[in-house]
């Protein structure tokens, strides 16, 4: 009998595509046993919570915490508040209560939820956008985009706009003052393409970064709309439509001057801001985020590999195969270990410097579709039953969340100006528009750019004001020492006379 292993795509409408042919019995996709694994350590359970999950079906649903709370969705409508501390319920409201869902199969909630200190947002397979008061989950407004929402949308940095792609790859933008949708921007693409999706990023309150089923990373201004640049990262090539997908569905992580990206069948690929090209391109082939620390870049491969590369050079340190399809999530750096979990509900924590698997866990025995979350020195494991875990293991306190794409350590306002003149420099747009189109989205470009080295000029103003400040307080400072010094001096004898000050004695203790 022909075994297969579907996977997920989405063209004009859901598919399951068959990935193995039938010719004969041996499965060349069938998932790896769970090794066997001698627990170095038992990461420590903190609390856990039931939410409504999302049942059968894949979905990139996820948590999301903002300052204290814990935000979940299920798919058939509840989305909840929790205390990220202890897990206790703040409040709970369902759209399946919502007009629009009265006819539909369920809310089919999807993507994940996004928030801020006002608002949560989260889509659905429906189409629909809904936009929550933070403070009681109340309806603050919905938006019919049309088309599936597969991902988290993301809020701008002011928080009066919102930014969504939709399943065919267009991305929309929202204003949530107006209540309204002032843009569509993107292709609608209605070839193969993965159902997993990049979620986009935002740069300050100037640009959205998002990558798409067409194997491109699209650069976009938040006030228009206007497509300010793309770097094509995956290609693909083959005598079908499955050889062929290259989708971005790696959300673009950027570094510095550099952002990093992977695409199924296209490789892991490092692009320079500086130089407006692509600098070098690894043979990982992934549809999952990356995670990163100071040293290391790890990537969990669409085979169920695990490997870890050197952010300096490229070399890769250690290769993990024993998860061979086992539907892998994407990697979490936790302390010194790399976190993954896999269909059947195992996590397991890999040293991050051999690549062995220190311990194991089971959660349950429902899959584990999303990478966990580090919060604090704690790590959330959120599995599609709706089941919520949070586990401790941080014996030397090492465990630091890294922070990602839009705050202000990763994503400086230098970077941002790269991206934007980018455009300046770049063909994209050449053809199918007009050169009138042409040199208004360089315009654009040409307004971010001073937008963003505005705001570059006034921070540097700041750093020189605070250092003219510092200055200032350390000569009054220098200056009181040298007065009490000189009161001080051999309690009104002269040093030579040979009997020590108190400030004498201070300063030998100081030195010591």
């Amino acid at each position: 009998m022909c075994k297969k292993k579907l996977l997920a795509l989405v063209g004009a409408a859901v598919l399951s595509v068959v990935l193995t042919g039938c010719g004969s019995d041996k499965d060349l996709f069938k998932p790896e046993p769970t090794p066997t694994v001698r627990n170095l350590f038992n990461p420590q359970p903190v609390w856990s919570a039931k939410t409504q999950g999302v049942g059968e079906f894949y979905s990139q649903l996820g948590p999301t915490l903002f300052g204290r709370k814990l935000y979940i969705a299920g798919r058939d409508g509840y989305v909840y508040c929790m205390d990220g501390s202890n897990g206790e319920q703040q409040w709970r409201v369902d759209l399946s209560d919502e007009s629009e869902n009265d006819l539909a199969r369920s809310t089919r909630l999807s993507g994940g939820v996004t928030a801020t200190a006002n608002f949560v947002a989260v889509g659905s397979e429906n189409g629909y956008l809904y936009i929550l008061r933070a403070e009681d989950g109340s309806v603050y407004f919905k938006l019919d985009i049309g088309a599936e929402i597969l991902t988290k949308p993301v809020f701008s940095e002011s928080g009066d706009k919102i930014f969504v792609l939709d399943g065919f790859g267009q991305l929309h933008g929202i204003d949530l003052v107006k209540k309204e949708k002032i843009w569509t921007s993107g292709d609608n693409s209605s070839q193969l393409h993965l159902r997993s999706q990049a979620r986009p990023i935002v740069i300050g309150n100037e640009m959205v970064i998002v990558g798409l089923p067409t194997g491109h990373i699209m650069m976009v201004s938040q006030e228009s709309g206007y497509v300010l640049n793309q770097v094509t990262v995956g290609q693909g090539f083959g005598a079908n439509d499955i050889d062929r997908i290259a989708d971005v569905s790696s959300t673009p992580l950027l570094l510095g001057s550099n952002m990093y990206s992977t695409a199924y069948n296209g490789g892991f690929v490092k692009y320079s801001l500086a130089e407006h090209s692509i600098v070098s391109r690894l043979g990982y082939h992934s549809s999952k985020d990356i995670a990163y620390d100071d040293l290391f870049f790890v990537i969990t491969g669409d085979n169920g590999h695990i490997y870890c590369v050197r952010r300096d050079n490229n070399v890769e340190v250690w290769a993990n195969t024993e998860l061979t399809y086992r539907n892998v999530t994407a990697p979490t750096i936790y302390g010194n270990f790399v976190v993954v979990g896999d269909y059947e509900g195992y996590v397991y924590f890999i040293n991050l410097n051999t690549g062995k698997i220190a311990s194991k866990i089971q959660i349950g025995e429902e899959p584990i579709y999303l990478a966990p979350i580090v919060v604090g020195n704690c790590i959330v494991i959120y599995s599609s039953n709706g089941s919520v875990n949070v586990y401790c293991y941080d014996p030397s306190g090492i465990v630091i969340a890294k922070k990602r794409y839009n705050d202000l350590e990763m994503v400086t306002g230098n970077t941002a100006a790269l991206i934007a003149a980018d455009a300046l420099d770049s063909n994209f747009g050449a053809s199918g528009i007009t050169q009138e189109q042409l040199e208004e989205r360089r315009a654009q470009a040409r307004k971010l750019v001073a937008q963003i080295e505005a705001s570059e000029r006034e921070a540097e103003r700041r750093y020189r004001e605070y250092l003219q400040q510092k200055a200032e307080y350390e000569r009054k400072v220098k200056e009181y020492e040298e007065e009490k010094r000189k009161a001080l001096s051999g309690f009104g004898l002269a040093p030579e006379a040979g009997i020590k000050s108190d400030e004498d004695e201070y300063e030998l203790i100081v030195e010591e």
